[in-house]
């Protein structure tokens, strides 16, 4: 069984490795197609705002004769003037980072305190300081879109296999507003004067979290952090549910048309196999007579290694007979003639080392004594053939 086990455990390790290089590839891919997305974006962006200064230095130097710009003409980037893309009202999909930094103002991505039917407030772009409800909050992309006609609004191209025979290239279209852009307007009461009006909230923050464990949902509070005030939550209307003849009636519902008993097994034996593979290598759980058959064969091995193991040379039979006897005969003991023999031994050898090293003294003291005494007579000798060659100067020769 030790066999088939680590076998599992081994395929389970091969699968686990070629899902982690599957998931890299996908990811690999993904970042890239959304980075390439993110490029072409900004570039139709980038061609938008270049054209609108452009068009806007024309118009101060020209003045009255500058050319008519609300016209049937694209723009470099393919659009009609005063509109977009279509394809830029598509929203690419966010980081997790990206999804935080949007909504750090509001309790963060796990637990957002905004909901539809809130008051906010715009903070950027051509719907600057306008106050709108929130109709739909797409958490994709950490994005809202506001109600009312005046707001949220865009011109948009659409594509030639969109847009209709003899109708307009250009459409309005509600365009989402990311949750950084926006804030909650609530109104709340001053404390010293009283007075009660509709407050810009900056920073929202969750609170008294209740897990309900029947619905596995979370439900928490939203507190302004500093002022200690808990914004209560819009209250959403109940949904009516309409009967329909096919809709299945309540009490066929609960009625109960299985009952279980020990008598008897809730299924056949049969479909388990066809549920989970009795032959797949991930099997962990067997059978008892396929556990006794698989411990039957291993047996065997065992026994059939002792079989091999018992029929040895009479060399090998004799070697084993010695380590026998060596191992009954356990480790050797010293004795005290023995310790005492060895310590003379010891002795000996010390002073032996001791008088080696003074004679290699006593005869590299001679040879450096001999060494000084030679150099001496060779320099008398030669001071005395000739004089003055000690000086390093040549002698003049005589004529």
């Amino acid at each position: 069984m030790d066999k088939i086990l680590r076998r599992v455990r081994m395929a389970e390790r091969q699968v686990a490795r070629r899902v982690k290089r599957n998931q890299e590839k996908t990811q690999a891919a993904a970042r890239k197609k959304r980075l390439e997305e993110i490029a072409r974006l900004r570039r139709s962006a980038s061609l938008d705002l270049n054209s609108a200064i452009k068009a806007r230095h024309e118009d101060l130097e020209l003045g009255p004769i500058a050319p008519r710009r609300d016209v049937s003409q694209l723009t470099p980037s393919g659009a009609y003037w005063g509109s977009i893309a279509a394809e830029r009202l598509n929203t690419p999909k966010l980081t997790d980072e990206q999804k935080s930094a949007r909504a750090a103002w509001a309790g963060g991505v796990q637990y957002l305190c905004l909901a539809p039917g809130d008051r906010v407030v715009v903070l950027e772009g051509p719907d600057k300081g306008k106050i709108a409800t929130i109709d739909k909050i797409d958490r994709d992309t950490m994005s809202v879109e506001l109600g009312g006609a005046d707001i949220g609004f865009v011109n948009a191209m659409l594509p030639d296999f969109l847009a209709k025979q003899g109708g307009k290239p250009v459409v309005q279209v509600k365009a989402s507003i990311p949750i950084s852009a926006i804030r909650l307007v609530h109104p709340i009461t001053d404390p010293q004067t009283g007075v009660t009006r509709d407050t810009i909230i900056r920073e929202l923050q969750p609170v008294g979290m209740v897990h309900d464990r029947p619905t596995r949902k979370v439900f928490w509070s939203r507190l302004v952090p500093g002022l200690n005030v808990r914004i209560p939550w819009p209250k959403v209307p109940p949904k009516k549910h309409e009967d329909y003849p096919a809709d299945t009636l309540r009490l066929e519902v609960e009625e109960r048309t299985f009952v279980p008993t020990l008598l008897r097994p809730p299924m056949p034996e049969t479909v388990i196999d066809e549920l989970r593979n009795r032959y797949s290598k991930f099997r962990t759980r067997h059978t008892p007579e396929y556990i006794a058959k698989i411990e039957a064969q291993e047996a065997e091995k065992k026994v059939r290694k002792q079989s091999v193991e018992s029929m040895l040379l009479p060399v090998q039979e004799y070697n084993r007979k010695l380590r026998e006897l060596r191992r009954q005969r356990g480790k050797p003991e010293l004795t005290t003639e023995m310790l005492e023999k060895i310590g003379e031994i010891i002795v000996k050898n010390k002073l032996r080392r001791s008088g080696d090293q003074l004679t290699e003294a006593g005869a590299a003291t001679t040879d450096a004594q001999m060494g000084r005494i030679q150099s001496a007579v060779a320099q008398l000798s030669i001071g005395a053939e000739t004089p003055g060659a000690s000086s390093g100067e040549e002698q003049p020769r005589a004529s």
